[in-house]
């Protein structure tokens, strides 16, 4: 005979706690026999996201203006001279200069002009005309003399004289000869390579009380300068 016995089970309750991990302090790790590894900040991530973020590109740096070039009237022409030919295209400047031929100058006391052959060259302002014809290396030539009212020394006059040189054969109007008094703006001659050229051109002198000076300050109407955005001008040209 079988006899099942029953024996009551008895259960309990369990609660299943969470465990919560503790770093170890430093003085337990240095128990281990292991080096302590130290890892340098900000490794292991890419570093355009830490600085920039996942989305965002760096800005790139605004490009600084562009100058503006303007025109003002230029002071330094106080005798309201103009310039002998136009365009008053310059092929060498006043001031040394290496030489362009062997019987050409290096101490240039002029400007060379490059209109073009045949052009017209005249008078810068009214004056006297003193010089007129051939004259060696300068070719055909035109000395004028001008009468110009002191900018420093009110009351006062300087003695200026203008020298056109290279002047084409034949091209001496018969009303611009020594004595005679041509006006600003008056035909006395065109451009050619009379003398010792290497090509067509006008050499143009400017002589103030007896000495060479630089002709393009005192003969441009304006001078070009560029304008910066700090405040600060440069210099371009005259015109």
């Amino acid at each position: 005979m079988f006899v099942a016995i029953f024996v009551p089970m008895l259960f309990s309750e369990v609660t299943e706690e969470k465990s919560q991990y503790i770093p170890p302090a430093i003085s337990d790790l240095q128990n281990f026999n292991s080096p302590i590894v130290e890892v340098a900040p900000g490794v292991g991530g890419p570093i355009d996201e830490l600085i920039w973020g996942w989305d965002e590109e760096p800005e790139e740096a605004a490009e600084p203006p562009e100058p503006v070039q303007i025109t003002r009237m230029n002071k330094l022409n106080y005798s309201n001279a103009i310039f002998p030919v136009f365009p008053a295209d310059i092929s060498s400047d006043f001031g040394w200069r290496e030489a362009p031929c062997d019987e050409c100058s290096s101490d240039h006391q002029g400007v060379d002009f490059v209109p073009g052959a045949g052009k017209d060259v005249v008078a810068i302002l009214e004056g006297l005309v003193v010089e007129a014809g051939i004259n060696g290396g300068y070719g055909n030539w035109v000395v004028i003399q001008h009468i110009v009212p002191s900018i420093d020394e009110p009351g006062e006059f300087e003695h200026w004289k203008t020298l056109y040189a290279h002047l084409e054969d034949g091209s001496i109007p018969d009303n611009v000869g020594v004595g005679s008094i041509v006006e600003k703006g008056q035909l006395i001659g065109k451009v050619g390579s009379t003398g010792t050229s290497t090509g067509p051109h006008l050499h143009f002198e400017l002589l103030i009380d007896g000495g060479a000076v630089d002709p393009i300050p005192l003969l441009a109407e304006y001078i070009r300068i560029e304008l910066h955005e700090n405040g600060s001008e440069r210099f371009v040209r005259y015109e």
